[in-house]
C-alpha cells in the first residue's frame, strides 16, 4: 500500500504513492452510488417536521437539471488529502471513492467562505465551489499551501447536472440504447438529487438521452421547502456555518482545521445568538429581505421564500429563542409565521428543542 502519513489536521494515516483510497480504517473506501443503479430516497428533515402544504405533484421537479460549466480546484499530489483534511470541514476519508460530499471553508474567524461538494476521485480531489467564488477561494488556499506535496489548480471542461429524485427510475429506465455509455458515471445523493460532474462532451450525451428539464421554479421552490440553503442568498461570507444551519457539513470528530476553534466553542455553547430558520406562513410569499419579528429590532429576514400553493414556504434568520418548532413570529407584512424547524441536516445545540 505504500507508506503512510499522519498530519495534525488529521488521526488518520493517509496513503502516499498509491492510487487506493482508504476510509477511516484504513480499509478500501466505499464506491459512491453509480447512476444506472441510483434510486432516491425521500428526504427526511432533521429538525420540526416538512411544510403542512402537501405539495402537488405536478409541481416538484423532474428530470435532469443542466447546471451549467463546473467551478472547480483541482488539488493533486501525494500529500493532497493531508492537506485538504486541515483546510476544510469534512472529513476528507468520509468521502466514497469517485463520489461527493458537501464542505465548508472557513476563515479563522470561523466565517463561511463557501460551501463546496468535495469529489474523491483515485489520483485527485475536485472542489465544486460557487462560480464568484473560485478565485477568492483558491487565493485562500494558496496561502495555506507550505511544504505539502499538494498542487492547486482550476479545472476546466467539467459540467455539472443533478438527476431529480422525483421519477428517476423512469428516466433511468428510459435511456436508449447507449446506456452502457453512461454506466461508469458514479454520482454525489444530496437532499435535492444525484449531483453528477462531467467532461462536457459526457455531459452533453447524457443530456441528449435524457431530454426532460425540470422548471426552474420548481427547483427552487423545493430547496426552500426542504430547507437547503444557498451561498450569498440565504447565507455569505459573514456567517458562521451554525448560523445558516450548515452543521451537517462539519466532521465534529475530526482533527483541526481552518476555523475549527470558533466553531467547537459556539457548539458547546449551543446555539448562536441569531439562526436561519424554515417557516411557513398562510398566503403569498413575502418580499426577500423583508422583517421577520421587527419589533425585536434585530436582524431578522426573509432570505428565500417560494409558493407552495395555498401558503408558502421560507428560510430566515431569526433569534435563538425563536428557533423551537411551533414559535409564531410576526412578518413585516403583518401575517404570521410558524417556525417549522432548522434548515435541512441541521440539528439544535445544548439547551435548545
Amino acid at each position: 500500500m505504500g507508506s503512510t502519513i499522519t498530519r495534525r489536521s488529521s488521526d488518520h494515516p493517509v496513503p502516499i504513492g498509491s492510487a487506493q483510497l482508504l476510509d477511516a480504517a484504513g480499509d478500501a473506501a466505499p464506491e459512491a452510488p453509480r447512476l444506472l443503479a441510483w434510486r432516491p430516497e425521500s428526504p427526511v428533515v432533521s429538525h420540526g417536521r416538512p411544510p403542512g402544504a402537501k405539495l402537488d405533484p405536478s409541481m416538484s421537479p423532474r428530470g435532469l437539471a443542466d447546471l451549467g460549466a463546473a467551478a472547480v480546484l483541482r488539488v493533486t499530489g501525494s500529500e493532497r488529502e493531508s492537506w485538504i483534511q486541515g483546510v476544510q470541514t469534512a472529513d476528507v476519508l468520509g468521502v466514497p471513492a469517485l463520489g461527493a460530499k458537501p464542505t465548508l471553508f472557513l476563515n479563522a474567524r470561523g466565517r463561511a467562505l463557501c460551501d463546496a461538494l468535495l469529489w474523491r476521485l483515485p489520483e485527485e480531489l475536485l472542489v465544486v465551489v460557487p462560480a464568484e467564488r473560485i478565485e477568492s477561494l483558491r487565493l485562500h488556499l494558496e496561502g495555506l499551501l507550505i511544504m505539502e506535496d499538494a498542487e492547486l489548480s482550476i479545472a476546466t471542461d467539467l459540467h455539472r447536472l443533478r438527476l431529480c429524485p422525483y421519477i428517476a427510475d423512469e428516466v433511468i429506465a428510459a435511456l436508449p440504447a447507449q446506456r452502457e455509455e453512461f454506466a461508469s458515471i458514479h454520482g454525489a445523493p444530496t437532499p435535492l438529487g444525484l449531483e453528477l460532474l462531467l467532461s462536457e462532451t459526457q455531459a452533453q450525451a447524457l443530456l441528449a438521452a435524457i431530454p426532460l428539464r425540470p422548471d426552474p421554479e420548481a427547483l427552487e421552490r423545493e430547496r426552500i421547502a426542504l430547507g437547503v440553503p444557498k451561498f450569498a442568498q440565504d447565507f455569505d461570507d459573514n456567517s458562521t456555518p451554525l448560523e445558516a444551519g450548515l452543521d451537517a457539513q462539519i466532521a465534529f470528530g475530526k482533527g483541526c482545521y481552518v476555523g475549527q476553534e470558533v466553531i467547537a466553542m459556539a457548539t458547546y455553547r449551543g446555539r448562536v445568538p441569531w439562526n436561519l430558520v424554515r417557516l411557513e406562513v398562510p398566503g403569498a410569499p413575502p418580499a426577500i429581505g423583508s422583517a421577520i419579528d421587527p419589533a425585536r429590532g434585530g436582524k431578522g429576514k426573509v432570505t428565500s421564500s417560494a409558493s407552495l400553493g395555498s401558503s408558502s414556504a421560507l428560510l430566515g434568520i431569526v433569534h435563538r429563542e425563536k428557533i423551537e418548532p411551533g414559535s409564531e413570529l410576526l412578518l413585516a407584512d403583518g401575517r404570521t409565521a410558524i417556525v417549522l424547524g432548522l434548515p435541512y441536516g441541521s440539528r439544535p445545540g445544548a439547551g435548545q428543542k
